[in-house]
């Protein structure tokens, strides 16, 4: 059998020789400043990793110098792991019991809806998400039924990167009068005609979200997320002359067809996008009103 002494001294002392008196250059410069930094590199990474994984009560002799046995290891994973997570739900109901609901219902809260929040809510560890948390909370104890199941099992999911990007996705909606569900609008879309075949009239006019703060990357990952539907939606033929109110934040306008063969375009959030959107503190998005309404007035009376 070959062993590691009979493989390592298969290299000559000529060949380490030859490769010692290699002249300096740039090409091997590169490493040299390489391996300078990499020991310090290493060292920041290896400590970060350390103390994400101390904070979750996993530790190891390379780095603490402890030698316990499996049980001992597996009790203070499950101490600590307890004590975050009831550290979580406590923060929770701090956030909840300091938002003020004006109306309550009578109605008690269902326990099973109650459980599952518990079950779910001990995992939210930032700040953020807590704060949200809290406030569904109190909400569904004024309200019962607002929020629903599967609406905390996609929330659970949602990282604060995620509630960013869904926040500025609010600050764009409107909502016609008389609706839930909030919408996107984009622009419209115009029936193909005469002028339109000839080239002489453009068929669909619209915005890009990217320059009011949502690129379409940002809409697929609230697609993936299932708060908005997964494609552009198309209205059904507007009415000419007919007025609609739509609301957005801070904005109230009236919107009427001066034409036949008109469509409005935009995003729909979903059951569950819609529930989480009452969550959000929406920001007015004027620069983006101000295009829409610019783009909108070429073939819509607006008021």
């Amino acid at each position: 059998m070959t062993n590691i002494s009979s493989v390592n001294t298969s290299v000559s002392n000529e060949t380490v020789r030859k490769v010692e008196k290699k002249p300096t250059n740039s090409s091997t410069s590169v490493p040299e400043e390489k391996s300078n930094k990499s020991p310090n590199t290493t060292g920041v990474v290896a400590t970060r990793i350390t103390r994400l994984f101390h904070q979750a009560g996993v530790t190891t002799s390379k780095y603490t110098k402890l030698d316990e046995d499996v049980g001992k290891k597996l009790a203070r994973r499950r101490h600590v792991k307890k004590a975050r997570q009831l550290s979580n739900l406590e923060k929770i109901l701090e956030k909840a019991l300091e938002l003020s609901i004006e109306q309550v219902s009578d109605e008690s809260i269902d326990p099973d809806w109650f459980y599952s929040f518990i079950d779910l809510a001990e995992n939210i560890f930032s700040e953020t998400m807590q704060e949200i948390w809290g406030k569904i909370f109190a909400v569904e104890i004024s309200k019962p039924g607002t929020f629903s199941l599967r609406t905390l099992q996609t929330l659970k999911q949602l990282t604060q990167r995620d509630a960013r990007i869904f926040q500025n996705a609010v600050s764009l909606t409107t909502k016609m009068k008389g609706e839930n569900s909030p919408k996107i609008l984009i622009g419209y879309y115009r029936k193909p005609s005469f002028m339109t075949l000839l080239g002489l009239s453009r068929k669909s006019q619209q915005l890009n979200l990217a320059e009011h703060g949502l690129p379409y990357p940002d809409l697929l990952t609230l697609m993936d997320a299932g708060l908005i539907f997964n494609s552009e939606i198309e209205s059904g033929e507007l009415v000419p002359g007919r007025k609609n109110e739509w609301r957005s934040s801070g904005d109230t306008f009236q919107l009427a067809p001066r034409r036949s063969g008109l469509f409005l375009n935009y995003y729909k959030f979903t059951a569950t996008g819609a529930e989480l959107a009452k969550l959000v503190s929406s920001t007015p998005a004027p620069h983006y009103m101000e295009k829409l309404k610019l783009l909108l007035q070429n073939d819509f009376e607006l008021s």
